[in-house]
């Protein structure tokens, strides 16, 4: 409970003082991990429930919410090789892991209107092009 605190009150502060100051200044905003990473690390793997961690999040976002939300698939083996080193949560291990890539898939397939899942699979450069051929066309929106 103490590291979902801890999470929501940074996203708060970074939603208060940067996210909502662009948002209204007309501006994008790209953002690495939202509230889905806390619904699928701590409402999931964690087993702290879907639905309190939502809640947590919607009081601490103040109902903010992505656009457009890009999931980059890669087996949850790859991703923790790309990792490099280990944090707390690539220190869990891979089942860990596999809790969260379930967690991913199954917020996507709850919300397809947000979610384009990328193949994160290749070099930086492929995925990078993966990417932008999702996102550059929804710019001008």
């Amino acid at each position: 409970m103490a590291e979902l605190l801890l999470f929501c009150a940074a996203r708060a502060d970074l939603v208060s003082r940067v996210i909502r100051p662009a948002l209204e200044a007309g501006g994008h905003v790209v953002c690495d991990r939202f509230t889905d990473s806390t619904v699928a690390y701590q409402g999931v793997a964690r087993g702290l429930g879907v639905d309190r961690v939502r809640e947590v999040n919607q009081t601490a976002t103040g109902g903010l919410a992505p656009a457009l939300t890009l999931l980059l698939k890669v087996d949850p083996e790859t991703g923790l090789d790309r990792a490099g080193s280990e944090d707390r949560f690539e220190a869990e291990g891979m089942r860990f892991q596999e809790k969260v890539a379930g967690a991913y898939e199954e917020i996507a397939r709850s919300e397809p209107e947000r979610f384009v899942i990328v193949d994160g699979s290749g070099s930086p450069e492929q995925v990078h092009q993966r990417v932008m051929a999702v996102v550059e066309p929804r710019l001008d929106r």
